[in-house]
């Protein structure tokens, strides 16, 4: 009698699986109810032929473009991005050798067919969410909105305003003229074969180079200009100053949303350069309710996306929205009335009579005209008030920044 299982150090038993044996096994693991199966059942549902029609007849086969997704959207819904881990993945994990059916891509292949793809993967993204939503998942009635800060890939030395993109071109004109100079000098001082010296050609290169920084700094000016943005980054135009996750540090990045179910399926997502949230309460809604064609009935997020036209967009479009002023906490507790809050505008008092407001000071700030506002889902517009005696008030400093 023995008291362990049978120990094969050798692995023989699988040695003799042919490839199809071999998933056979790898299938007969995999609990029948696990997303694994639920992913590849969806996946190889949807209509591939846009992707399928890129592909040559010439060459070596390739991946059917159907293993390759299954992998991306198992790998989004349990954490896994990275084309090199999922590539280590198909090797080891035996879910991922059960979607791929044993075949190994490595990384450049799967980040390439992502890249390629990008457009098809995203119109994918809607079609997964709207058969889960009619699998019985993803119940869109309420949905639960936030989002995180992500560092773009790009440096921070690179991203600049108007005025330090002009120094920076000016630099680099200045730097061009002495290269032409000196190649000039080197040209007089070649020999009669003509033949470029190794110090030319690595002047060449470095005026190419410089003449490209160039260029690629006039199209920044111009998308300053055109989009009307306080930085850019030159070598990530789309990425915004912002913090990134719990760092205090303010790099360029990105701010990425998710709208999720109550059973945690993801029904929209985007990612967007605002640095804050405000405003994007209404585009997630109406992402959420495109995508699953569904309507939102209750959404909940944090005092971010608060702000009274948030609020007004929840009333109109008949939607419960449980979304916290991010001021309610010092109205509760009385903060704001405290000495080194007596500036903050819940102590300014509106008189109707006169649509008017009376700071803590007693002085009148006048009605002086209505301002557009507009997010990239609603337009409204709102009073501006300002005041009359502002000038020579002795407690302007502490009350307002500005100016005038």
């Amino acid at each position: 009698m023995t008291k362990f299982k049978s120990l094969h150090e050798s692995q023989k038993p699988l040695i003799h699986l042919t490839p199809e044996s071999y998933l056979e096994y790898i299938g007969e693991l995999i609990p029948h109810d696990h997303l694994c199966r639920m992913v590849k059942e969806v996946v190889f549902s949807l209509d591939t032929e846009p992707i399928e029609s890129k592909y040559s007849y010439l060459g070596q086969n390739s991946y059917h473009p159907k293993l390759l997704l299954s992998i991306l959207f198992y790998g989004y819904a349990t954490g896994v991005r990275s084309g090199r881990q999922l590539s280590e993945k198909c090797v080891s994990d035996h879910m991922y050798i059960h979607l791929m059916q044993c075949y190994r891509p490595d990384y450049r292949t799967i980040c390439d067919f992502r890249k390629n793809n990008i457009k098809e993967i995203e119109k994918y993204f809607v079609d997964i969410v709207r058969i889960f939503s009619e699998l019985g998942y993803g119940n869109v009635g309420k949905i639960y909105l936030d989002g995180t800060k992500i560092k773009g890939n790009a440096s921070s030395k690179r991203t600049k305003d108007r005025a330090g993109f002009e120094k920076w071109v000016g630099s680099i004109e200045e730097q061009i003229k002495n290269m032409l100079k000196e190649a000039e000098a080197i040209d007089n001082q070649e020999d009669e074969s003509c033949r470029l010296s190794s110090d030319q050609e690595e002047l060449q290169k470095k005026l190419g180079n410089r003449k490209y920084v160039k260029s690629k700094i006039h199209e920044a000016l111009k998308m300053l200009k055109d989009e009307q943005r306080k930085k850019i980054n030159l070598t990530d135009r789309d990425a915004n100053y912002m913090k990134s996750g719990g760092s205090k540090d303010i790099r360029p990045g990105y701010n990425c949303q998710a709208s999720v179910t109550e059973d945690g399926i993801i029904v929209a997502s985007d990612a967007v350069t605002d640095a804050n949230d405000h405003g994007q309460l209404e585009q997630m809604i109406e992402q959420t309710e495109l995508n699953t064609e569904k309507k939102v009935d209750e959404a909940t997020a944090d005092s971010g996306y608060g702000g009274y036209a948030s609020y007004e967009y929840l009333e109109e479009r008949g939607v419960d929205g449980y979304v916290p002023d991010k001021w309610f906490h010092q109205y509760k507790s009385g903060e704001y009335k405290k000495e080194e809050n007596r500036y903050h505008y819940s102590n300014f008092k509106y008189d109707a009579s006169s649509d008017s407001y009376i700071c803590p000071e007693g002085k009148r700030l006048a009605y002086w005209k209505t301002r557009k506002n507009k997010t990239k889902s609603r337009q409204w517009n709102h009073k501006v008030y300002k005041g009359t005696e502002c000038t020579s008030c002795a407690k302007r400093l502490l009350c307002t920044k500005s100016k005038v």
